[in-house]
């Protein structure tokens, strides 16, 4: 779904679902997915001049995708790693 510049409204439902749409590619729960539309969606509403670019959709979706790997990443440490808290005693290779 193509997103329109300066047409993005975040409480908007049509976008929010979109966001949900592309996040599911990349996320293992509906739970992660919806998330990860948040967290994009914060990250646009806190500095709107993301969408300053040529391409709003190259914009939008690069950072969901951020955000995507940064979640897979955390929940790969986690799993690898307990709870993913580190002692100061524990080493952290």
């Amino acid at each position: 779904m193509p997103f329109r510049k300066y047409a993005f409204i975040p409480d908007d439902p049509n976008f929010r679902e979109a966001l949900v749409l592309w996040a599911r590619k990349f996320a293992k729960s509906e739970a992660v997915a919806k998330r990860l539309a948040q967290r994009t969606i914060d990250v646009l509403c806190d500095n709107p001049s993301l969408l300053d670019g040529r391409d709003i959709n190259e914009a939008i979706f690069k950072l969901l995708r951020r955000h995507a790997f940064d979640e897979n990443e955390l929940s790969s440490g986690q799993g690898s790693q307990g709870d993913g808290v580190v002692s100061e005693k524990e080493p952290t290779w």
